[in-house]
């Protein structure tokens, strides 16, 4: 583990973040909605790239930023993360820049309705329809999508949500999901996830069961919208799952490997030990620039 990562690791801890996680639902939805305020869409004023606002079911945005010269043929459906709670900021479009622009890909970042005021459904709903939109620019298999954390779940997501249709659309070429959010069903998550919580300088395992009853705001809500482990992964497209050995969220590594080989689906898993949640979204350190690389090089196939 490099000293920068380390560093990094005791700040992220001191300054109380899993603290924030860890807070009873509505104190935590107020801090939310008081970031959020701060947040939302924009168009980027910087001028390396070609940005435009694509509208989604007619009141969601969504970014598009063409990243090479003239449009791609090809595309990254980026989600971002924040326990569906958080909006992003402009670090989450930079680094969707980086993956982009290094990939020779058009970029899509859905703005995607967050659970502090809506159901998960509706996040689900706006994924799929970014998705199934951007088929109509994009052959699937020149679209991949990635995610981190609540994205890293949507990333999963959009296909599971896929085959709950009657009339699936073509799956995309490729999936990396790095420590997709999940919400715990059994004891056994639980006890895993609360086990891992002491290690985790990020999020708290209370956390994740708290999440629920956010995300369902009162209504009936499938199962693989709260945990992908629970969904349908036929012709899934190949799938690498980034975690960290030292997050909450490890726990389902496990799961997601069964249920992966229960339908047959190819995955695979690259594990930081040691390392925390997201880490390869952290390029201000040797492991995560690292990540990033191994990803790029996976989005450059």
């Amino acid at each position: 583990m490099s000293v920068r990562f380390q560093i990094a690791s005791a700040l992220v801890k001191a300054s109380g973040m899993k603290k924030l996680f860890a807070l009873p639902q509505e104190e935590l939805l107020e801090k939310a909605r008081k970031l959020n305020r701060k947040r939302g869409f924009q168009i980027p004023k910087r001028k390396r790239f070609h940005y435009m606002e694509r509208t989604i079911l007619g009141q969601y945005a969504c970014l598009k930023i063409e990243t090479q010269p003239t449009p791609s043929k090809r595309a990254l459906l980026f989600f971002f993360g924040g326990g569906y709670i958080i909006g992003p900021d402009d670090g989450d479009v930079k680094l969707a820049e980086r993956f982009g622009k290094a990939s020779g890909r058009d970029v899509w970042f859905p703005y995607y309705p967050l659970c502090t005021d809506h159901c998960v459904k509706e996040t689900f709903g706006m994924a799929y329809e970014t998705y199934r939109q951007m088929l109509q620019e994009y052959a699937p298999e020149d679209i991949a999508v990635i995610g981190f954390s609540s994205g890293a779940a949507l990333a999963l997501g959009v296909c599971l949500h896929n085959n709950a249709q009657p009339e699936p659309l073509p799956m995309p070429g490729l999936v990396i999901a790095s420590s997709p959010g999940s919400v715990p069903f059994s004891d056994e998550e639980r006890r895993k996830m609360a086990e891992l919580s002491v290690k985790d300088v990020m999020l708290d395992a209370a956390f994740m069961t708290t999440i629920r009853e956010i995300m369902e705001h009162g209504e009936q809500v499938p199962d693989y919208m709260l945990s992908g482990i629970c969904g349908d992964f036929t012709n899934f497209p190949m799938t690498h799952f980034y975690y960290g050995s030292d997050e909450v969220l490890y726990a389902e590594a496990p799961y997601f490997a069964k249920a992966f080989e229960k339908y047959g689906a190819l995955c695979a898993f690259h594990i930081g030990q040691g390392l925390c949640h997201c880490y390869p979204a952290a390029s201000f350190c040797p492991e995560g620039k690292q990540a990033q690389e191994e990803i790029l090089g996976l989005l450059r196939k």
